[in-house]
């Protein structure tokens, strides 16, 4: 047993960038012995607490620092100190609640499963690259993702969030290290891909439901509309049952796809890779073609920290949750795609689509199904991809009716939508805005919709491994709790992912035809457009601290922000440059 010490005072150093920063805070210190015990004081930013404990000795003090503006921190120390010290690590949130949102226990494997909706869900969505690609590469490509752009997406997010399991997630990140312009475009970027994406899960259900039941357009949108409001409502019920559904739909999920892989390599009779490339003189015209899709397979797994101020004990469970949901995913993609690539004739791969099973003439997962159970396997398959479609919805409304709720607490979203109901289970105000637009969405063309959302996915990608490199100088790795996650490799390790993360990000995003860049730079131009008109109507960081968060009179902007707003316009120059040289390259 670690010997007792008494804490006489609890000096807190602050930094501008301190969560704490801005305002009084609140220090609770807890006995492991007496966790009923606690004295509590209050302090000035640079201002040392004495704080006289009676007398008593404590041994595994947890010290807990709440700011009343702008969040909260954790404090937490060794078994003993001497006198007058501590051990300061900062990001954690007061325990109980986030805001007006209370704390949920959900496990690490229910992470698992809720990250595991938010970015497969099975394996729908591949027959589109097949084509396009040729079987060979589409199966090389869902191979080598994993370890090249998933593992270490998942790695920076996992270390992030660690560090700062904040709600909001790579917006608390972005504003924790390079400030509330940044923080604001990162926000950005994460509500408008969730916003518009929502809409892509919808269309999709009715789609597939059209197909069950044969519906016309007018009983399709009524399936809309029936899907659109039960997930509602069970969000608006709360995290924990969020999810429930999620880990229940994802094990039924899992098993049909095992189904998939067992009937397909039973039927093996030609091989899977042949041919490699859909149009061997053109190989490099099959990757632009189908490798944006396949970055889009393995997107989302920063959803699942938007949600991280409400979890129980985060930094740990969302580290294990990627161990369990990474591997998951990426093999939910490969064997069925393999097996069922073996389980047709040679040649067949030209045939395959999203419709694949459905119809007599298209090819796909749901075709094994109707090989080998008949119509009724059509059936099973067709369930099972309305469901998946729905627990994907349902995860997305989760994750991003949290998106504009905290950038409405930091004064840069209009109040209505950081309304939470009494019980502080969700953010309902966000959850229906979300569910709305889900129904407008849901009347594009699913191609439309993720060519319009993967360039917010893209932006964010190649901002996240600045943001970790940022966050290792402001919270060294050997200042630490050991038991925190950290990305293996030192300085290298986290250099490698994050390069990796930005290269094949950018080059995706540049990959499109000049035409269409030119969308690609209005939506990324939307959010410095939409920070000014909210920065000037609502105050923004400077509202409730504006000795810490100064503003620039001549503008009404932050200090500074003029010069991040260039810095923005050089980036978004360079990025065109970029994308007229590699259409010059590969696409004539």
């Amino acid at each position: 047993m670690a010997s007792p010490c008494r804490w006489e005072t609890a000096t807190l150093p602050m930094t501008p960038s301190s969560p704490w920063a801005a305002g009084s805070v609140s220090c609770v210190l807890r006995s492991a012995a007496d966790p009923n015990r606690r004295v509590s004081s209050a302090c000035r930013r640079g201002a040392s607490a004495p704080t006289r404990l009676g007398g008593m000795n404590y041994t595994a003090i947890l010290i807990y620092c709440r700011a009343f503006k702008g969040g909260g921190s954790r404090l937490a120390a060794n078994n003993s100190f001497p006198a007058g010290e501590q051990d300061l690590f900062p990001p954690t949130p007061p325990e109980g609640s986030i805001g007006n949102l209370r704390k949920t226990n959900i496990s690490a494997l229910g992470i698992a499963f809720m990250l595991f909706c938010l970015v497969s869900a099975g394996a729908f969505g591949i027959e589109e690259i097949i084509p396009a690609a040729g079987p060979g590469l589409t199966l090389i490509i869902l191979m080598v993702l994993p370890f090249v752009w998933a593992r270490p997406i998942s790695r920076l997010v996992a270390e992030a969030n660690a560090i700062l399991p904040r709600e909001g997630g790579i917006y608390a990140w972005a504003k924790e290290t390079f400030g509330e312009f940044w923080g604001f475009q990162a926000g950005w970027w994460t509500s408008m891909d969730t916003y518009i994406s929502s809409g892509a899960y919808i269309a999709m259900v009715g789609g597939y439901t059209s197909q069950l039941l044969s519906l016309d357009a007018e009983g399709t949108f009524v399936v809309k509309l029936l899907v659109v409001g039960c997930f509602t409502v069970v969000n608006l019920v709360g995290l924990i049952e969020v999810e429930r559904i999620s880990s229940f739909f994802s094990v039924l999920i899992l098993i049909v796809f095992g189904m998939a892989v067992v009937f397909g390599l039973i039927n093996w009779q030609t091989n899977p890779f042949d041919p490699i490339f859909a149009a061997p003189e053109a190989p490099m015209g099959c990757l632009v073609d189908s490798l944006s899709i396949g970055i889009w397979m393995y997107c989302g797994y920063e959803c699942i920290a938007a949600m991280s101020g409400e979890y129980e004990d985060s930094s740990r469970n969302v580290a294990k949750g990627f161990r369990i949901a990474l591997p998951l995913i990426a093999l939910s993609y490969i064997l069925p795609t393999l097996a069922c690539l073996a389980a047709y004739p040679a040649g067949s791969w030209t045939q395959w689509g999203i419709d694949g099973g459905f119809s007599a003439d298209v090819l796909g997962y749901g075709t094994i199904f109707a090989t080998v159970l008949g119509h009724s396997g059509v059936v099973l398959f067709l369930v099972i991809a309305i469901m998946s479609q729905c627990t994907i919805y349902n995860t997305y409304l989760a994750s991003g009716s949290r998106s504009f709720w905290v950038l409405s607490e930091d004064n840069l979203f209009p109040k209505f939508i950081r309304k939470v109901d009494k019980a502080g289970r969700s953010p309902y105000v966000g959850v229906l805005t979300i569910a709305a637009s889900s129904l407008v969405f849901s009347q594009f063309d699913f191609t439309t919709i993720i060519e319009m959302n993967i360039i917010f996915i893209l932006a964010r990608y190649m901002f996240l491994g600045f943001i970790v490199m940022r966050l290792r100088k402001m919270y060294p790795v050997e200042s630490r709790p050991a038991d925190m996650y950290v990305i293996g490799g030192g300085k290298v390790g986290v250099r490698l992912y994050s390069a990796l993360a930005f290269g094949i990000a950018t080059f995706t995003l540049c990959l499109s035809p000049v035409a269409n860049f030119f969308a690609t730079v209005a939506f990324l131009a939307s959010g410095v457009v939409a920070y000014i008109v909210f920065k000037k109507i609502y105050g923004g960081l400077a509202k409730e601290s504006p000795e810490h968060h100064p503003s620039d009179p001549r503008t009404g902007l932050a200090v500074g922000d003029t010069r991040r707003i260039g810095l923005f316009a050089l980036i978004v120059a360079g990025l065109f440059a970029l994308n007229v040289a590699l259409n010059l390259l590969f696409l004539g």
